[in-house]
């Protein structure tokens, strides 16, 4: 267990050195974020990762915890891939994407869990995981106020849900770097 925000590869490696060695590496805080490096490693090395949450779906569907993959997360990242313009995936953080594409550059999306997506879960969002080009709707509920869409013009971002990212990535887009 570690309690850290952003967790980073150095966090982990006392216990990655350890025996017995672990099978799922918790961090306490609920809003700490991932670095991708450390997501990479991890799962590269069999090992799970996550928030307390993740633990309790872990020890209650999984056999092996270090089996575990964050369902919400498994499915946006399944939605990247399977996009035909995308090229690869490069995690940034446990929230942040860089998404490369075969045609036009490549696009930074951040996730939000909001239900609805308001002017001030689009700056809270900013605040947190800036730079990006898209703050994706991650959930199918829901929807993204008028105000929400204005907070996003202001800040020069984005805003998609599940379908409309797909639009999004294979059109070269106005906020693409």
């Amino acid at each position: 267990m570690i309690s850290t925000d952003p967790v980073r590869m150095d966090d982990c490696e006392e216990l990655l050195g350890g025996s017995p060695r672990p099978d799922f590496i918790l961090n306490i805080p609920k809003s700490a974020k991932w670095l991708g490096d450390v997501i990479d490693t991890l799962e590269a090395q069999g090992l799970s990762w996550g928030k307390m949450y993740d633990l309790y779906r872990a020890l209650n569907f999984e056999n092996d915890v270090s089996d575990y993959r964050n369902p919400g997360l498994s499915f946006i990242e399944r939605l990247f891939q399977q996009h035909r313009n995308v090229d690869h995936l490069e995690r940034v953080s446990d929230q942040v994407y860089r998404l490369h594409r075969g045609k036009g550059e490549p696009v930074v999306v951040a996730l939000t869990d909001a239900y609805e997506v308001t002017a001030d879960a689009v700056r809270s969002a900013y605040g947190l995981l800036a730079p990006f080009d898209v703050l994706l709707k991650n959930t199918p509920y829901g929807r993204i106020s008028t105000q929400g869409s204005a907070a996003a013009a202001e800040l020069g971002i984005e805003i998609c849900d599940q379908s409309s990212i797909f639009t999004r990535l294979r059109n070269d887009g106005a906020g693409d770097h």
